[in-house]
């Protein structure tokens, strides 16, 4: 179980890692050429980050926030996803690559805001019918570290390649409730974990400097650090709170008719995996062709020949 201020270090020190990776690049380079990916695509949650539905409509057609959301999945749907890589060849034919990358993943790109009416409790414990929107988006930010194959670069033509990454991953999920122009809260979730992802695709060389792309991605989110607050808050206002990807439990509000009370509520482990498919162009700005070396004249035997 970690902290915020865990949390912190943690970020702090994953920042300076990729800083120190990031000024090498240059010496990296001395022993080969680098190149630059850039993707776009659609990414789809798997396991219990995916959810069919963070709202639930009662028998009498009022709206309130399903109570598995957070609980039992994060309630994740298809989105977007871009990505951009820096690639250092380990050797003159770009067969083995290091791979330093960053990706941004939008669930729920394409899921419009729930609403409808819900109940809310007033101070003489009536509860009135008011007219509710809701709206809910759960993204990550991940930073890789890894290794890449792509066995026949060295034809300068069609590249299949495949490949691993180690990420350091920072989950958000928020989740808003409107009811008014002024009366508008939210709920917001972060967490740090790690994980690693499975890449492979395939390149269609245009020239020496630029090339097409078309890959696949599967990412293992929280393989590590993985946690739940024992008791921690998940409520409306909160700036913070815990993802609670491990068993355990949690005090909410979020569940029940505005101005209502807390509960607590169990929190199953769950699974953060998701799956990519991309387009992409890869741009090789310093791409150099080998010399064309002219061969040295002999001196010695052209007087030889003279004579």
């Amino acid at each position: 179980m970690i902290n915020n201020r865990s949390y912190i270090k943690a970020s702090l020190m994953v920042f300076a890692v990729m800083l120190i990776l990031v000024s090498s690049v240059k010496s990296f380079a001395q022993a080969g050429q680098f190149s630059f990916q850039g993707n776009i695509g659609l990414v789809f949650p798997y396991d219990q980050l995916k959810g069919s539905e963070y709202v639930r409509y009662d028998s009498a057609g009022y709206v309130f926030i399903d109570s598995s959301l957070f609980g039992r999945n994060f309630a994740a749907q298809p989105g977007i996803m871009l990505s951009g890589s820096a690639k250092v060849n380990f050797d003159n034919y770009e067969i083995t690559k290091a791979v330093f990358s960053f990706s941004f993943s939008g669930f729920n790109s394409f899921q419009s805001k729930r609403s409808g009416t819900t109940l809310v409790r007033f101070v003489n414990n009536t509860y009135q019918p008011r007219p509710i929107e809701y709206d809910y988006s759960f993204s990550n930010v991940g930073l890789g570290i890894g290794l890449e194959v792509a066995p026949t670069s060295f034809t300068k033509l069609i590249s299949p390649y495949f490949g691993a990454n180690f990420n350091f991953n920072f989950f958000t999920a928020d989740l808003t409730r409107r009811s008014g122009f002024s009366d508008s809260i939210s709920a917001n979730l972060n967490s740090f974990r790690m994980g690693v992802d499975f890449n492979a695709g395939i390149e269609f060389r245009i020239n020496e400097s630029i090339g097409i792309v078309a890959g696949a991605k599967y990412d293992l989110g929280n393989l590590l650090l993985s946690e739940t607050v024992r008791d921690g808050y998940i409520e409306w206002g909160s700036k913070d709170a815990n993802l609670n990807d491990e068993e355990g439990r949690y005090v909410s509000n979020l569940y029940y008719p505005v101005g209502e009370g807390y509960n607590y509520f169990q929190s199953d482990k769950k699974k953060m995996n998701w799956g990519s498919f991309y387009l992409g162009v890869t741009f090789r700005p310093f791409y150099e062709k080998p010399s064309q070396k002219k061969p040295k004249t002999n001196t010695k035997t052209l007087l030889y020949g003279f004579i």
